[in-house]
């Protein structure tokens, strides 16, 4: 038989810790330098074929959202007969993200979407998706008590600027009143331009983007409990800039 018609091939199966996994992407490399030959993706099935060419060196690479990835090396030399390589690779998984951050007592909170215009204490659209949550948070915790705090960007007179920040956290709580939290578990306060989050101090050019992102709203838990769980991507947590 003339070894260009020789029919050799890979068959390989891919498998989870309960049994057959789809959406595995397996890479083929080939010959020394282990160059990519191939490369084949199964959303509906765990099975993967190759045709394959004599006299070789292989690696086959199983790759798959969430789990760990795995391989095999295998090489076509001295084959002179079709001949099928059958093989099963067994990823793991890998561990599961918690689905909830844990904050403690008087730890800032930033709301990723409380923005505010320069020189303005009106509430944005984009942030009553924050707010929404914060009401929820208030409800599923009831004897929580927070420190609701707003913060301005650094250009303008300092007095100012916390006379505006207050006017900002105060209209924050104004929201979460009209929706139904008692005004007692709300303390608002305005810090000005004295907690900045970056180099955007006074005399220091900056974008308004590196600006917008000091003009922001944050709470923490002052009493009620001493933790609470908070739905990841949902807010995010802040360092302590509170010293």
């Amino acid at each position: 038989m003339n070894i260009r018609d020789l029919i050799i091939d890979l068959q390989l199966l891919v498998d989870g810790e309960n049994g057959p996994l789809d959406g595995a992407t397996v890479e083929l490399l080939e010959g020394p330098k282990m160059t990519s030959a191939e490369s084949k993706t199964n959303y509906t099935g765990n099975n993967f074929s190759f045709l394959l060419d004599a006299d070789k060196s292989y690696k086959a690479i199983v790759t798959r959202d969430g789990y760990y990835p795995d391989s095999v090396t295998f090489n076509t030399n001295g084959i002179f007969d079709d001949y099928t390589f059958k093989k099963t690779v067994k990823l793991n998984p890998k561990p599961k993200e918690a689905e909830f951050d844990v904050y403690t007592i008087n730890e800032p909170i930033r709301l990723n979407n409380i923005y505010y215009d320069f020189d303005d204490d009106k509430i944005l659209p984009d942030a009553e998706k924050d707010l929404s949550y914060l009401v929820e948070l208030m409800d599923k915790y009831p004897d929580m008590v927070i420190e609701l705090s707003s913060h301005t960007d650094s250009r303008g007179v300092s007095t100012y600027n916390q006379k505006l920040s207050q006017r900002r956290a105060d209209s924050a709580k104004r929201w979460l009143v009209k929706e139904g939290i008692e005004a007692s578990r709300i303390k608002a306060v305005g810090y000005g331009e004295s907690l900045l989050l970056n180099r955007c101090k006074d005399g220091v050019r900056c974008s308004e983007e590196e600006h917008r992102f000091n003009r922001r709203t944050e709470f923490k838990i002052i009493a009620g409990p001493q933790t609470i769980e908070i739905q990841k991507s949902r807010l995010t947590k802040e360092i302590n800039t509170k010293g």
